[in-house]
């Protein structure tokens, strides 16, 4: 993926997401609709919304996330490549066997936790 690929991709998600949790246009998890179990994800945006109890842990990571267009912008106005360094440091370390058995491990713990809480 080239430098302008992922900003625009950034930008595109992030601008959905802000969209999404401002307008409050609200959709059923279709994996939890499927299945009837509730998806590693589900409760994301509820943690978001500040619903610490209830929501997702991965909430963090998201969150995180919508703070990304900020080092865009910054990025376009310097003329750098902060965060497309960044982004291709983190698939680095994702591509390396113990990192990416560590993340799947973090990821199915987190999901037996929210079918457990019954999110």
């Amino acid at each position: 993926m080239s430098r302008n690929q992922l900003y625009f991709t950034i930008l595109i998600a992030c601008a959905t997401g802000f969209i999404y949790l401002w307008t409050g246009i609200g959709f059923s998890c279709f994996f939890k609709s499927l299945t009837g179990i509730p998806c590693p994800a589900c409760g994301t945006t509820r943690f978001i919304q500040g619903d610490f109890t209830q929501g997702n842990p991965f909430g963090i990571f998201v969150g995180a996330a919508f703070l990304l267009p900020i080092g865009v912008v910054i990025d376009f106005l310097r003329g750098g490549d902060r965060v497309f360094r960044a982004y291709l440091w983190a698939e680095d370390k994702c591509r390396q066997p113990l990192n990416a058995a560590l993340l799947i491990a973090l990821v199915v713990l987190n999901w037996i936790w929210t079918i457990y809480k019954g999110l």
